[in-house]
C-alpha cells in the first residue's frame, strides 16, 4: 500500500462476479507491481484499496420497467444474456463459425490459446457466485499466467494436439496449471491441487453451457445472418444492453448532480478521499499510486484537480477512462475555458501528480487518448482482442495486460 483501484460504472457488489474479479485485479496487481521504483521510491508489499462507490451509483425507481419488451431475440430465445457475447466474441475470432459448435473452447484454443483462456476467463468471472469468487480469481489467475507463455500464435502447449473435446481440454488445462505450479515450487502445490478438485467442475459445467448456446447460435443465426463478423452487437438484445448502457449514463449523471465543491465534497468524492488519505497515513513512505478506471479515472481528476490539490500522488493511471473527453467538454470543476485558445494550447496535468499514464483499448469505445488534451501524460494503446462492449473491463483480467503495465512504469 498505498496503490488505489477507483473503480468506474456498473459496478455492484451484489452483481454476479464482482468480488472475483476484485480478487483476480488484486492478485495480479501485487504480482507485477511490486517492487516497481516510482518518483524515487519503491513499491513494498502491499494491498491495494478499493474504494467501492457503487451503492451511491444511479439507483431506479421502477427497476427499468421502461424499457420496452424485448422482440425478437437475434440469438434465439435459449441462449443466456451472459453467454451472448461470449459467442460473438468465438465467431468473431474463427474463420468457419460451423465447424467449431462440436468443441468450441478446444477449437478457439486452436487459433488462439490466449483468446480461448480469456473467453474461459470472462465466462468464469461473469458467472461466479460470491462463494466461489476466491477459487474463481485463483483459476483465472493460473490459467492467465499460463497462457501468458503462448502468445506467438506458431507455439502452442504440448498436449493441445491430443485432446479432442472441450470436457479434455478442461482437464488437461487444470493438468497443466498443476504441473505450472510444481515447476515454480519444485513440489506438488496444494493451492493448485485443491484448486483442481473445488473447481474443475464449475469449470467443466460451464464450459458445457458455452457449448450448448453456441449450437443454440449457430441453428438459429448463423443460417440467417451469414456473416456473423458484420456485427459484434448481434450478441445482445436489447434489454441486456440498455441495462449495461442504463447504468453506464446513470452512474456518470448521479456523480456529475452529486459530487460537490471544494470544501464541500459530494459522497462519492468523499468516499473515495477518505480511502486514499487512510491508506497514505498507514504507509507514507510509499509511493502513492491511484489507477481510475472507466469513471474511476474522472472521479480522480477531479480530486487532484479540484477536492484535494494538496493530495501528492506519484503515479496515475488512468485506464479505459474518458478524462481527455470530460475536458474537451469543460465538465471539470477545475477548468479553463481560454484552453485551448487560439494557440492550440494543451491543459497542464494537475501539479501535484508526478507522472500520469493513460491506456486505452482502440476497440473500448468507452475509453479515450489524453496526449493531445492534456500536457505530460503519456498515452499507450492495448488491444485486448476481445468484442466490442467487453473490452471496457477486459483489461484486468488478463496478465498481458499487468506485464505490459509494468514495463511502461519502468520506463518512465
Amino acid at each position: 500500500m498505498p496503490v488505489i483501484f477507483i473503480h468506474g460504472v456498473n459496478n455492484r457488489k451484489e452483481d454476479p462476479g464482482y468480488e472475483a474479479q476484485r480478487l483476480i485485479t488484486a492478485r495480479f496487481l501485487k504480482k507485477h507491481l511490486t517492487g516497481a521504483k516510482i518518483n524515487g521510491k519503491t513499491l513494498g508489499q502491499f494491498l491495494p484499496v478499493f474504494p467501492y462507490w457503487g451503492d451511491l451509483g444511479i439507483s431506479f425507481a421502477w427497476k427499468m420497467q421502461s424499457l420496452p419488451v424485448a422482440g425478437a431475440e437475434e440469438l434465439g430465445p435459449a441462449v443466456e444474456d451472459n453467454l451472448r457475447p461470449l459467442v460473438a466474441s468465438l465467431y468473431d475470432a474463427v474463420a468457419d463459425p460451423a465447424s467449431v459448435t462440436d468443441a468450441p473452447l478446444l477449437k478457439l484454443a486452436q487459433h488462439s490459446f490466449p483468446r480461448a483462456i480469456d473467453l474461459l476467463a470472462q465466462l468464469v468471472l461473469s458467472s461466479a457466485a460470491p462463494e466461489d469468487a476466491e477459487a474463481a480469481s485463483d483459476f483465472v489467475f493460473q490459467a492467465q499466467e499460463y497462457a501468458a507463455q503462448f502468445e506467438d500464435p506458431k507455439v502452442l502447449p504440448p498436449w493441445l494436439s491430443k485432446v479432442k473435446n472441450d470436457p479434455q481440454f478442461i482437464d488437461a488445462l487444470f493438468g497443466a496449471l498443476q504441473d505450472q505450479a510444481q515447476q515454480v515450487t519444485g513440489k506438488p502445490d496444494t493451492d493448485a491441487l485443491g484448486l483442481a478438485d473445488a473447481f474443475s467442475n464449475v469449470v467443466s459445467r460451464l464450459a458445457d453451457m458455452f457449448k450448448k448456446a453456441t449450437k443454440e447460435v449457430a441453428t438459429a443465426t448463423l443460417d440467417r445472418v451469414g456473416d456473423y463478423a458484420s456485427t459484434k452487437l448481434l450478441a445482445w438484445s436489447r434489454a441486456s444492453l440498455n441495462a449495461t448502457l442504463g447504468r453506464f449514463t446513470g452512474d456518470v449523471f448521479t456523480y456529475m448532480d452529486s459530487r460537490g465543491q471544494a470544501g464541500a465534497a459530494g459522497p462519492i468524492p468523499s468516499l473515495v478521499l477518505t480511502d486514499i488519505i487512510d491508506a497514505v497515513d498507514a504507509q507514507p513512505d510509499e509511493p502513492l499510486v491511484v489507477i481510475g478506471h472507466s469513471l474511476g479515472g474522472v472521479i480522480a481528476y477531479d480530486l487532484f484537480s479540484h477536492f484535494a490539490p494538496e493530495l501528492k500522488v506519484d503515479l496515475f493511471i488512468s485506464i479505459g477512462s474518458q478524462v481527455s473527453h470530460f475536458e474537451e467538454m469543460k465538465l471539470f470543476k477545475q477548468r479553463r475555458l481560454d484552453v485551448p485558445g487560439a494557440g492550440g494550447a494543451k491543459m497542464p496535468k494537475p501539479a501535484n501528480v508526478f507522472e500520469w499514464l493513460n491506456i486505452y483499448d482502440p476497440v473500448d469505445i468507452f475509453s479515450y487518448a489524453c496526449e493531445e488534451v492534456f500536457e505530460g501524460v503519456q498515452d499507450f494503446d492495448y488491444d485486448t482482442k476481445t468484442y466490442v462492449m467487453k473490452a471496457h473491463g477486459a483489461y484486468f483480467e488478463q496478465a498481458r495486460f499487468y506485464e505490459r503495465l509494468r514495463i511502461r512504469i519502468n520506463e518512465l
